[in-house]
């Protein structure tokens, strides 16, 4: 809708732009009005009673035209290509939700990963460039009352027990590449992983968890980072740990990667890696990293 509404922008500022030009033309050269009727019966006279008229009268109309019809078909066939990130496995994996609130786990420090398949890489969005003034930002969040609301019951498991899975998940992750990052709640739903990677990428899933409360996780946080942060794009990504067979791949219309054993999840994240931080990225990821962790600050008081 927005591209015919564009389209039709230009056919209006062609046309206009066309029969200015042309009146110009025709009023400096042969002191024709464009816009006059009186000039037109006048020219309609003159054909009818074979006088002669200047061919070059009929050659300026008729390359106003061309450039007419030319513009038009340029309009018409021009198709505007947007660059978006590449999804592994065409998969926009997406946030997960329903899990227990779980002790932090502390990340490691990010080990030497495997080169990463250039199949399954997401497209380098632009460099992350965070404001200077982040931690101000992160204050006024905490302190500002009406984001501090009583603290939500987790949607699934017990606040005291932690999921064994959760260490599982913490070394496959870290084996590929990425940086595991204490367990935010969001929406009163604590996954059982969240971890990131190069070229600002997000990984969370749950184990046995709800697909609707993935999606409604990850929409806060598709909200809460354009909030914050509107010019670079964080590519989030979910999976859900089905032990009881209750998804398929359908039934998550291909937005969450469905896992049904432990094995399963190792191999697919095994084929993809964490995107490997050059020497001249080191710093935006570190932007980024810090980022994350003030928005896990944050997210959980919303």
């Amino acid at each position: 809708m927005k591209n015919i509404f564009e389209k039709f922008l230009i056919f209006i500022l062609l046309t206009t732009s066309i029969l200015l030009g042309l009146s110009f033309w025709l009023n400096v050269k042969f002191h024709f009005n464009l816009f006059s009727l009186n000039h037109w019966n006048t020219l309609a006279q003159l054909q009818a009673s074979h006088e002669t008229i200047s061919g070059a009268f009929y050659v300026s109309i008729g390359v106003a035209l061309f450039i007419f019809l030319f513009g038009m078909v340029v309009i018409l066939t021009y198709k505007h290509q947007e660059k978006a990130p590449q999804k592994p496995s065409e998969i926009k994996v997406e946030t997960n939700i329903n899990q227990p609130i779980t002790q932090p786990t502390t990340a490691p420090e990010q080990p030497n990963s495997p080169e990463p398949q250039p199949s399954v890489l997401l497209t380098r969005p632009p460099r992350l460039n965070l404001p200077k003034n982040m931690a101000q930002i992160a204050t006024a969040m905490h302190n500002n009352p009406q984001q501090q609301p009583v603290a939500k019951q987790p949607i699934s498991g017990t606040q005291n027990n932690v999921n064994p899975y959760n260490s599982i998940l913490s070394d496959i992750f870290n084996n590929a590449g990425y940086v595991v990052k204490k367990l935010p709640t969001i929406l009163g739903y604590t996954p059982n992983l969240f971890a990131i990677g190069g070229n600002e990428i997000l990984w969370f899933g749950g184990v046995d968890c709800d697909i609707e409360t993935i999606k409604k996780t990850i929409n806060k946080l598709q909200d809460t980072f354009h909030e914050t942060l509107e010019d670079v794009p964080i590519n989030i990504f979910s999976f859900i740990l089905d032990t009881q067979n209750k998804y398929t791949k359908e039934n998550a219309d291909n937005e969450t990667e469905i896992f049904h054993d432990i094995e399963e999840c190792r191999q697919f994240i095994s084929e993809h890696n964490a995107p490997v931080i050059s020497d001249d990225d080191e710093d935006s990821f570190k932007a980024y990293s810090e980022y994350i962790d003030t928005i896990i600050q944050y997210i959980k008081n919303i």
